[in-house]
């Protein structure tokens, strides 16, 4: 068994058998390649998981198997549960290899770099049964025309690397002076991929690599990796299974059967890994917060902690610093100077019964986080969202999509009144379509957006802070914002120094625009400037008439003036 660099730790995430026995394991592959897998989350059970809501397939009427369950999901196209599997490899291999893996567009990477560093000193040398294999023509001496070709292509590589030394010797930029090298050269990266995407590449390269291609070498051992991780769900993915011919029906649950119930704990129990374990994050796995109403939301799973970033980051050029302090200042750098993909390899999965307003409506619109909801579709149950009464507001006129002041006392009876009359209708509309024997896809479309649904969502830091910074922003709604603030918490408690470097950074930041930045050169004593007075800022294109049909009622602020303005009222110390 191959050792961990971070001992045998308690968590509370499912452990992979299979996977376990891969961590740490270096494959190697040819003359300078290496394959091994240094994190994974999920499994075969994950996707169960996902693709039931929490609940497991022992809910479905038929209580499928994991191999009936997940060739039900791949006949209907139904691939997210399958991203609930997600492998992290760490890999060397020759650039022509990179060229397929680094840039496929489903992969998160962080690859060594000749811009910064100098470039590793190794170049796959091809065998020569391999190159006998992939000659168009093997009449006559074909052994000792491989030799030749083989010696020709070691030549070509030994003058490249003598050429790039001598460049590097003179001291000329490194991202100009690798363009000598071949794609022969080696380079190091880790790669973070979903077990779906991983399928779908395999199968790529499977129909487009010829068998004496090295690429193909790589492909093959990660598919054996990725078997091992999630036997089940892997064979019926490899295999094809996208059809409908001879796929078990199945009959699911009435959607409030799905919903209203809390959500379900963890089926596994604590376990042992070899994986990075966070201890602040894992207290809380699986432990609902109370969120909106009667919903709930909680962190089911992780890949890594803060430690991640800095350990991806120095790929890009080689063994740096590794002090506590050391990682802490990278990571701010990488944050503050805007370097998102050492921070896309941590991940968080979250499990909420949120309205359907907040999850899907609004957060789904965050297409770079991965979301299921009930095999293949979001299930609405028979309990509504009735906003307190606080919550009750007039129209924001400035800030169209939102609220403004707070109600009459008798605006919001009424309005109060007009809910919960509508949803009671609503719900007793439902009851009366199930004893009809309508399908739950009608009775689920007689609901407003405003009953709770269930779903799975799963995300890389990087992503995930950019929904944050929309979402916990104050012109947020209010419901979204609610939504947001546990998933915050969770990432804090998983990766606090990146997310302190997010706030100092990127959430209370201020960021100004061309035509901002010259009003503040014209400008520089800030507190000298009447700010409730729109002629203060003229010459800039913010002030235009309080009435466009008569200009002598006054004048105001456009929007993005007034957004200025508030920022100035931050900055000005009384």
């Amino acid at each position: 068994m191959s050792e961990s660099p971070f001992g045998i730790n308690r968590t509370k995430r499912y452990t992979s058998e299979g996977a376990e026995r891969e961590l740490f394991v270096d494959y190697p592959i040819g003359d300078l390649g290496t394959v091994k897998l240094v994190s994974y989350m999920g499994g075969d059970s994950t996707v169960e998981r996902v693709a039931t809501a929490g609940h497991g397939a022992g809910m479905i009427r038929e209580n499928p198997s994991n191999s009936q369950l997940f060739r039900y999901l791949a006949s209907r196209r139904i691939a997210e549960p399958f991203k609930s599997v997600q492998l992290k490899l760490e890999i060397q291999a020759p650039i022509e290899t990179a060229l397929t893996l680094v840039y496929d567009p489903t992969a998160n990477v962080n690859e060594y770099s000749g811009r910064y560093s100098i470039m590793i000193n190794e170049a796959e040398k091809p065998s020569i049964d391999r190159i006998i294999e992939g000659m168009r023509n093997r009449e006559g001496k074909i052994e000792e025309r491989a030799q030749q070709i083989r010696s020709l292509f070691i030549e070509n590589r030994r003058n490249s690397r003598i050429a790039y030394d001598r460049l590097i010797e003179l001291d000329m930029a490194r991202e100009l002076a690798r363009s000598v090298l071949g794609t022969d050269n080696a380079t190091r990266f880790y790669w973070k991929n979903d077990l779906n995407s991983i399928a779908e590449l395999v199968k790529t390269g499977r129909a487009r690599l010829e068998k004496h291609d090295p690429t193909r070498d790589y492909i093959e051992q990660i598919a054996e990796i990725a078997a091992n991780v999630a036997p089940e769900a892997w064979r019926t993915l490899i295999n094809g299974a996208w059809n409908t011919a001879n796929t078990p029906e199945m009959q699911f649950p009435r959607d409030n059967e799905i919903v209203d119930k809390p959500l379900n704990p963890s089926e596994w129990g604590e376990t042992e890994t070899k994986r990075k374990v966070v201890p602040e994050l894992e207290k809380v796995l699986f432990s609902p917060t109370e969120v909106i109403g009667d919903g709930q939301i909680q962190a089911v799973d992780y890949m890594d902690g803060y430690e991640a970033i800095p350990q991806a980051a120095r790929t890009s050029y080689g063994k740096g610093t590794k002090t506590l302090q050391d990682d802490i200042n990278l990571i701010r750098s990488l944050v503050r100077d805007r370097h998102s993909t050492p921070l896309e390899m941590v991940e968080l999965a979250v499990e909420s019964k949120v309205p359907v307003f907040v999850d899907p409506r609004q957060a789904g619109r965050h297409r770079t986080l991965d979301k299921h909801g009930f095999m293949g579709f979001y299930p609405v149950g028979d309990v509504p969202y009735i906003p307190t009464l606080s919550e009750f507001k007039y129209q924001d006129r400035l800030n169209r999509q939102g609220r403004g002041k707070e109600m009459d006392p008798e605006d919001a009876k009424k309005a109060y009144e007009i809910i919960t009359s509508t949803t009671k209708d609503q719900k007793e509309m439902a009851q009366q379509l199930r004893e009809l024997g309508a399908p739950e896809s009608i009775v689920r479309q007689t609901k407003g957006v405003g009953f709770f649904t269930r779903t799975w969502r799963t995300g890389d830091l990087s992503n995930w802070c950019k929904y944050l910074g929309l979402r916990l922003d104050s012109h947020a709604q209010m419901e979204i914002r609610e939504f947001a603030k546990p998933v915050a918490e969770f990432l804090k408690l998983q990766a606090r120094p990146a997310m302190e470097a997010m706030r100092d950074y990127v959430f209370d930041a201020m960021s100004f625009s061309a035509e901002e930045q010259k009003f503040l050169r014209e400008n520089p004593n800030l507190s000298a400037i009447d700010l409730e007075t729109p002629d203060s800022f003229k010459g800039h294109g913010w002030v235009i008439p309080l009435d466009r049909e008569d200009p002598t009622k006054g004048k105001k602020l456009t929007r993005e003036g007034d957004a200025f303005r508030r920022k100035l009222r931050g900055l000005i110390v009384e």
